[in-house]
């Protein structure tokens, strides 16, 4: 002391505090620095109790041993984390669904194309971050290249600085080095960390952006309540308005820390800096809001605020929050022992000396997580208040590792070692993956080089580094949909049309709507009207234009309903030979059963043969998860058995309740008739016919006939075909009329082709049909020469088909009657 004398060094920090600042300023700063070197080297002791036995040889080989354990995980977790940034960086294809975009958005500006423009006229995709992320990746593809690299560099940057940043203020805040680089080591070997740091995208670049301005502040503005031991640092006060404007004008969610900055400096620092603060950050982020937003039209706006409306999901957010509080438990108890520290158990210094912009910052972080319930949001969404977590758990730390109680220094490895656990993992999933991608991408790339435009696609980087037309974002546009700010026609009616040579998911996508949010029930369901499923590359399915043969609608109660089906069978049905049915169906209501389809080949006397029930795609897309109206494609392979008869058989399709076998009634019956299938039937083509080539109404085609007289009337035969399905039952007229053929009718014999038996919405294109009708002849009718005319009508309106040259019905000759 000034005045000779000498005091226990426990109340040594307590006497500096009375000490006049102006007078004695060294005496206080060498006491406070005595006080910490006494903690940094373990010697704070000398009131302590010995007889206590705190300083056992167990205790102390315990908690190093747990603290090597901790020490060694957390280092292989790290070690995994920069083997998998490596690998990102290195890896030339897309590893998320958002690197595909933002790459565009750099090859957009890299050719001098605007990225931000009106929502609502084509292309239909707009930049929806601001544009730093996309600035700094631009300004590195000349050294790098188009690619991802330029994007992931800058994501492996803020992983090292936002590291750096977390270990500096632990160190600066918590006067230890082991706390700091635990708490640095925590955030970078963090599963969400891991998954994230070997992407080009901007969550990461922005925290560490914001982070930064947050620790400017902290740095240079102690609380106004705090004894003095530096003098603030107004100037610095814009380095942080910059660096928080910064992340902003990354991605425009960072606002908890310029919130958290601004609120400390207002109650516990300088009001006059907090006013410049709100004021620097209004006006220089205002200003260029309206000038960027000016320079493109209003697209700024639109892509930042208006298409930005993604709809909220509750039981995502409760998944989401409950595996993040899960995971990271040990890193709240170490926070929350921080502030029960700090603000209970430290005495002597008034609570709001003791407040800093962190102490702000965590809940705030925390409350950034309502976020995460957004659709589309993912880990991406818990950056903050995972940054803010290991920085409070490594403040936590440092006052466990100086608390002079044994079993309290025990904890801390303790519970460093249980995060560890809990965040452990290997690298095989993520080699998996990789590789996985690495092989679909190869797989993909010759398909879409000989493929022409233009595609839909959800990996968008596909289309991006192939050459390929991208001018549709799914995920953007569904989500305006389903705010009911977008009507979905123009997607809709390029799949209807079926103008899209090719329509590009990831496996599961289809049978996972919500999951990702990537498109609408209404595109899927479009989809699968309008288009099959033709390969499956890897993790891609590949959808190619393949229409209906027949789209008739039949409901099954209220229920399910079928939209339309396609029937491929081989050129000759024989028994061996397998039948390939493809089916749409649709929902009428959001169903609470499971049904289960069924294809059925029966016979003319009704016995089955040959059948095929599931539950649509095996089981892992029940009806029960299908919405109101939404239209699904399914598949069905029926084999006909060796010992089948010779004869017709028909194709028919339906739904039951497994639980009961009860059948969804629908019309008079249980099933839909889809086909009739010929197998080694006597009247396919066999018989030796006069030929002839004409068309009715250019979809039927009259290929042959022959005609006899008998004794009920005149026999006449004649072979059909059509090149395409038809979707309407025609019926067939013969007529007698005069030689001259033209007059009434004297004679006819109309019905449908094999009385019914056969309708022509059923016909195989390809197959050819011998129908044999008799015409009745009148008991008055005289002997002698009639003129035999053919054509088919539409029994309900009586319509008849034409043939090329116009008219209504065919000659087929002259026919003698004794």
């Amino acid at each position: 002391r000034p005045d000779g004398s000498s005091r226990p060094v426990r109340s040594g920090l307590q006497e500096a505090q009375r000490l006049p600042n102006v007078a004695y300023p060294g005496a206080r700063r060498n006491v406070e620095k005595l006080v910490e070197a006494e903690r940094q080297s373990g010697q704070y002791q000398l009131m302590q109790d010995t007889s206590n036995g705190d300083q056992s040889q167990g205790w102390l080989w315990l908690t190093r041993a747990l603290w090597i354990a901790a020490l060694a995980g957390l280092l292989y977790l790290v070690g995994l984390t920069a083997w998998l940034c490596l690998r990102g960086l290195l890896f030339p294809y897309q590893l998320d669904y958002g690197e595909g975009l933002l790459l565009h958005f750099v090859n957009e500006w890299a050719h001098g194309r605007p990225i931000y423009g009106p929502l609502y006229t084509y292309p239909y995709i707009t930049a929806n971050y601001p544009p730093l992320s996309i600035v700094l990746a631009l300004a590195l593809t000349p050294l790098l290249g188009m690619g991802y690299l330029a994007g992931r560099v800058w994501t492996l940057l803020a992983v090292i600085a936002s590291a750096a940043l977390i270990a500096a203020w632990v160190r600066r805040s918590g006067g230890r080095w082991l706390p700091a680089l635990v708490a640095a080591l925590l955030f970078v070997g963090s599963p969400y960390v891991y998954h994230w740091a070997p992407l080009y995208r901007v969550d990461l670049v922005g925290l560490a952006l914001t982070l930064a301005g947050l620790y400017v502040i902290s740095w240079a503005f102690p609380p106004r309540q705090a004894a003095p031991q530096r003098e603030p640092r107004p100037r610095w006060l814009w380095l942080a308005v910059l660096l928080f404007l910064a992340a902003l004008y990354t991605k425009q969610s960072f606002v908890f820390a310029p919130l958290a900055a601004a609120l400390y400096l207002f109650f516990f620092a300088d009001r006059r800096q907090a006013l410049k603060l709100v004021l620097g950050l209004g006006a220089l982020g205002g200003g260029l809001f309206l000038a960027i937003n000016a320079l493109t039209r209003g697209g700024f706006w639109q892509g930042l605020v208006v298409s930005n409306v993604n709809p909220f999901l509750w039981p995502f957010f409760w998944q989401q929050i409950s595996d993040f509080c899960l995971t990271f438990a040990p890193l709240f108890l170490l926070t929350g022992w921080y502030l029960v520290a700090k603000f209970g158990l430290e005495q002597g210094t008034p609570w709001r000396a003791k407040v800093s912009p962190f102490d702000l910052y965590l809940p705030a972080a925390l409350l950034s997580l309502a976020f995460a319930g957004k659709a589309g949001a993912w880990e991406n969404y818990f950056f903050e208040a995972l940054a803010a977590l290991c920085l409070g758990a490594g403040l936590g730390l440092a006052r466990l590792v100086g608390d002079k109680r044994p079993l309290l220094r025990f904890l801390a490895p303790l519970l460093v070692l249980a995060q560890v656990g809990l965040m452990w993992h290997t690298p095989r999933v993520a080699q998996r993956y990789l590789d996985l991608t690495r092989r679909s991408n190869e797989a993909i790339v010759p398909l879409l080089a000989r493929t022409p435009d233009p595609f839909f696609s959800e990996d968008m980087g596909l289309l991006v580094t192939g050459g390929k037309v991208l001018d549709y974002c799914s995920f953007q546009y569904s989500q305006l949909a389903r705010a009911g700010r977008w009507d979905q026609s123009w997607e809709l009616g390029e799949l209807r049309q079926r103008r899209r040579s090719a329509v590009i998911l990831e496996t599961g996508t289809r049978l996972d709507v919500d999951h990702y949010q990537r498109f609408t029930r209404q595109f899927l369901s479009e989809l699968d009207r309008n288009y099959r499923l033709a390969h499956r590359l890897g993790k891609y399915e590949i959808y190619e234009p393949d229409p209906l043969q027949h789209e008739r609608r039949a409901e099954f109660g209220d229920q399910l309903a079928l939209v339309g089906w396609s029937v491929h069978t081989p050129s000759e049905l024989a028994p061996g030979e397998t039948i390939s049915l493809t089916v749409v169906w649709q929902t009428q209501q959001a169903l609470e059963k499971d049904y289960t389809a069924f294809a059925h080949l029966v016979d003319e006397a009704g016995q089955g043969w040959a059948g095929d029930d599931h539950a649509p795609h095996g089981g892992l897309y029940p009806t029960s998860a299908w919405g109101a109206g939404e239209m699904v494609r399914d598949t069905f392979s029926l084999t006909l058995p060796a010992d089948s008869p010779p004869g017709l058989y028909h194709l028919q399709a339906g739904w039951y309740d497994p639980a009961t076998g009860q059948r969804l009634p629908v019309g008079e019956g249980d099933s839909v008739w889809l086909a009739v299938l010929p197998s080694r039937w006597p009247t396919t083509g066999e018989q030796t016919l006069t030929p002839v080539e004409q068309t009715f109404g250019g979809v039927i085609r009259l290929e042959g006939y022959a005609w006899q007289v008998g004794p009920e009337g005149v026999q006449v035969t004649l072979r059909w075909s059509t090149d395409r399905p038809l979707d309407t039952d025609y019926s067939v007229f013969l007529h007698l009329v005069a030689p001259t053929g033209e007059g009434p009718a004297l004679a006819q014999g109309d019905a449908p082709p094999l009385a019914g038996r056969w309708p022509t919405s059923l016909w195989l294109p390809g197959l050819p049909l011998d129908d044999t009708h008799t015409i009745p002849l009148p008991s008055d009718l005289p002997p002698g020469r009639y003129t035999l005319l053919v054509g088919l009508y539409e029994p309900g309106s009586g319509e008849r088909l034409r043939l090329p040259d116009g008219r209504d019905a065919l000659p087929l000759g002259e026919i003698e009657l004794p």
